[in-house]
């Protein structure tokens, strides 16, 4: 008999309960139910493998305000399992008005609209968890070893990490902090690539990058937290590996050599955005209100207003007005 334990979703729109069957959750129907009564509950039951919550609870019976909200379970839910990953949901129209502070109640927080697209994302959230219970790092460098870096990444990554993971007092808490930095390092540019970096670091397109990527399989990164559909590659396995192959001529870019992974093809090359010239050098924004990304020259950019600059982490930049 499995022991597995089971996902919970909370949720007072019972027209969600097959999308959480197909999540593998329990579904917590509160619909005109007792909000409290069923946090209660919660709380005092076997701790769940993970947690999903309506961040909007308006549809139920309670009357305190306090409970009309999925972030306040969440926070007690925390209180009284640290190690227990939770997701908040709402619908599109709504998930702007959640403000930051809000949104940092849960482990991680999805419109669900388009909760499909992050179904690996959970899987990967749940899984991590559950690695970091098992592992449970006593250290700066354990906790790195979960990453499974580079060896020559390994200090580096030691350095970037926040105080509170370099503690020589780490608890059971860790699970939650640790999610917030690798899903830092895994979002900002800088140890980690995504697609669009490394086709411009290469110089290549996208089209030209899908055509070689396995062969950088070796620099792909598959530590905590990391999904198949959104992948990573650390940068720095990204040059060494080219540079292997092709050694570059003197004064060569990474962006030069990379065309000599594939054939002739402009189609397959990286041109900036602006200009339509060759060889852009970084990736920017095309406006501070946007997540349009494309490769651009750097002389057509500057620094993204809403970014502070990180050591380790490349800057991020904007199309310039």
């Amino acid at each position: 008999m499995s022991t597995a334990k089971k996902r919970i979703w909370i949720d007072d729109n019972p027209e969600r309960e097959r999308t959480a069957k197909d999540l593998g959750a329990e579904f917590v129907n509160v619909w005109k139910g007792d909000v409290q009564t069923t946090a209660e509950d919660l709380l005092n039951g076997e701790k769940p493998s993970l947690i999903i919550l309506d961040h909007i609870l308006d549809k139920t019976s309670t009357t305190n305000p306090i409970f009309k909200r999925g972030s306040t379970i969440a926070e007690a839910v925390k209180e009284q399992w640290p190690d227990c990953p939770v997701i908040g949901i709402t619908n599109m129209d709504q998930i702007d008005r959640v403000d930051q502070r809000t949104r940092h109640t849960y482990d991680a927080f999805f419109p669900y609209d388009k909760l499909a697209d992050y179904l690996q994302v959970i899987d990967s959230i749940e899984e991590g968890f559950a690695v970091i219970q098992t592992k449970a790092p006593s250290s700066a460098a354990e906790i790195v070893s979960l990453l499974s870096p580079p060896r020559e990444e390994a200090e580096r990554l030691i350095a970037a990490l926040p105080h509170e993971l370099k503690s020589s007092s780490l608890d059971r808490s860790l699970e939650s902090p640790v999610h917030r930095w690798t899903y830092h390092l895994i979002m900002r540019p800088g140890f980690l690539y995504d697609r669009l970096w490394a086709a411009t670091l290469l110089g290549l397109s996208d089209l030209g990058f899908s055509e070689v990527e396995n062969e950088f399989n070796e620099g792909r990164y598959s530590g905590i937290f990391s999904t198949i559909s959104n992948p990573r590659w650390w940068s720095g396995r990204l040059n060494e590996i080219l540079y292997e192959r092709h050694p570059p001529e003197p004064g060569q870019f990474s962006w030069q050599v990379g065309r000599r992974l594939t054939r002739n093809d402009p189609a397959l090359f990286s041109r900036c955005y602006v200009c339509d010239e060759e060889f852009p050098e970084t990736v920017a924004f095309l406006d501070t209100a946007s997540d349009e990304r494309h490769a651009m020259h750097l002389k057509h950019t500057v620094l993204h207003p809403s970014y502070k600059r990180e050591l380790y982490f490349e800057d991020l930049r904007v199309l310039k007005d």
